[in-house]
């Protein structure tokens, strides 16, 4: 463990992705807040192209990288989130994955919100989604749009549906991961969403909507390595969402019982039922045939 007192731990997961992966090492240097320390995580890709990739920066690194190369990988993304985390001290967190970018001011700016806001747990900065294509050695970008949280603010509310912050966007305090506990390794994907619905049980998150300063990249095309896991891994998505759920329903239910959830399942199956467009029809329907009906009897 890094014996300074830099503020920032930022931490690149990677895996036999060495044109995305320069791309994130130089988002990283670019930063114009110069107070963090990066650790890459190289999760059981091939360790040449990596040390190539970050040998071709050291006059811009010096002793700012760690460079941690797992033979074989550690299992999950979350796991692998987890050592580069723990390889270090920062007082702030983040996971900046290796597809993925910032504006230079995001860590100076998510820096200052949460020096302003000691209450807050971590500072979520606006996400823009960057949709690109891989052609030949080029990445070309083919559109953008907003991913922006409901109402301008993370609530839990809107977690409970899905998540509404991805890595590359928030700063987290390491005190947060003490208090919360840190990512779950056992799940091989939704591990953030699952531990946003923990940190946002702990204490709000701020988030800053002035205009977007993190770049969710995804290549919604794309295969193999250069697939984003949201379309690549979109079974196991599906899968572990209802690991999750399945796994806090039923520590729910060992406390309170099934009796408020059985009532107000059906009610909105009832009430889904009453306003599908087949019985929206079928009440239109017996409406003009019982005015029709009363118009004969008179």
């Amino acid at each position: 463990m890094a014996a300074d007192n830099h503020r920032v731990t930022v931490v690149i997961r990677t895996q036999n992705r060495p044109r995305l992966l320069a791309r994130a090492l130089d988002d990283v240097l670019a930063q114009d807040f110069t107070d963090w320390r990066l650790v890459l995580v190289n999760d059981g890709g091939e360790a040449e192209p990596v040390d190539l990739a970050v040998e071709e920066r050291m006059s811009g690194f010096g002793d700012r990288i760690e460079v941690i190369h797992v033979n074989g990988g550690t299992g999950s993304m979350e796991a692998a989130a987890n050592l580069g985390a723990r390889a270090d001290d920062g007082e702030f967190v983040i996971i900046h994955d290796d597809d993925d970018t910032w504006a230079p001011d995001f860590l100076s700016a998510a820096v200052a919100c949460l020096d302003a806001h000691p209450e807050a747990v971590a500072v979520a900065a606006l996400i823009e989604i960057v949709y690109e294509k891989v052609s030949g050695e080029r990445i070309i970008e083919t559109g953008r749009r907003l991913f922006s949280p409901p109402g301008g603010m993370l609530t839990l509310f809107d977690l409970m549906l899905a998540n509404r912050v991805v890595p590359i966007g928030m700063l987290i305090r390491r005190a947060s991961f003490d208090a919360v506990g840190w990512y779950d390794e056992s799940l091989l994907a939704v591990g953030d969403w699952e531990f946003n619905l923990r940190l946002l049980q702990h204490g709000p998150v701020p988030v800053l909507m002035d205009r977007p300063r993190a770049f969710w990249h995804q290549r919604p095309h794309a295969k193999g390595r250069e697939s984003n896991s949201i379309f690549g891994g979109s079974d196991q998505h599906f899968h572990f969402d209802r690991v999750v759920r399945e796994r806090e329903l039923r520590a729910y239910l060992d406390q309170h019982g099934p009796g408020a959830l059985l009532f107000l399942s059906k009610v909105i199956e009832e009430q889904v039922r009453y306003y599908s467009l087949q019985e929206t029809v079928r009440r239109a329907l017996r409406r003009i045939r019982d005015k029709l009906s009363f118009g004969k009897r008179h």
